[in-house]
């Protein structure tokens, strides 16, 4: 299945990687199938995966709790647009603390072993010393959304995209005002909810309203 996918992918990718439109291309990635026939539309636009690290390790959709915004960077080995990028991305994942994570997914790898060790070489090449995925089935929505790299997508803490992704490789002054943006609407998005959550609550509450007028039995 891995294999697959990354050849499919690598097909696609083939003709697109470094594409550098003259001004920022928003790619929107489409929703992963569903069961369900009406599928809340914040539940079609949250990425639910399982994946590797290039270490064998698994990793899944929880991660994206760590933080409360995950900038997801989709890369291959063959790109040099993506790898220029890298260091940088590496200087902005060091300073993240508790408002983002970077999180790269190499496109292309097919999991064979020497293409695993291409990319752990660019990895410590260019000290990009964040998390790197292996393509899966899960990560489909973001691998599948444009067939150009590298591009870029935003995340919550609970997986749910935030604003539309980025194709294109930027240097670092442009993510980091990237993120501030996103991290401004994740909290905006954050004081909707709450403001949301109290009216409902308020109106759950009954109305106490006026004391009701004794009857002249109980009056008396």
């Amino acid at each position: 299945m891995k294999k697959t996918i990354s050849t499919l992918l690598l097909l696609a990718l083939l003709s697109g990687c470094g594409a550098q439109p003259s001004s920022t291309t928003e790619v929107t990635p489409p929703s992963p199938p569903s069961n369900t026939a009406q599928q809340d539309e914040a539940e079609a636009a949250s990425l639910k995966f399982t994946a590797k690290d290039l270490e064998g390790n698994d990793v899944d959709d929880s991660i994206f709790a760590n933080t409360k915004l995950t900038m997801m960077n989709v890369w291959a080995t063959f790109c040099n647009p993506c790898i220029k990028e890298m260091p940088e991305l590496g200087e902005l994942a060091a300073v993240g603390g508790t408002d983002y994570q970077i999180i790269g997914v190499c496109a292309d790898l097919d999991g064979s072993e020497d293409m695993l060790t291409v990319a752990k070489d660019i990895v410590s090449q260019t000290k990009a010393d964040y998390l790197h995925l292996q393509p899966s089935e899960g990560l489909l929505p973001v691998l599948t959304a444009t067939s150009a790299v590298p591009v870029t997508f935003f995340f919550d803490s609970e997986g749910k995209l935030v604003g539309q992704g980025i194709m294109g490789a930027k240097d670092k002054e442009v993510w980091a005002k990237e993120l501030e943006t996103r991290l401004a609407l994740v909290e905006a998005n954050a004081d909707a909810s709450d403001d949301e959550a109290a009216t409902d609550d308020a109106a759950d509450t009954p109305d106490a309203g006026e004391p009701e007028e004794k009857s002249d039995a109980a009056a008396e």
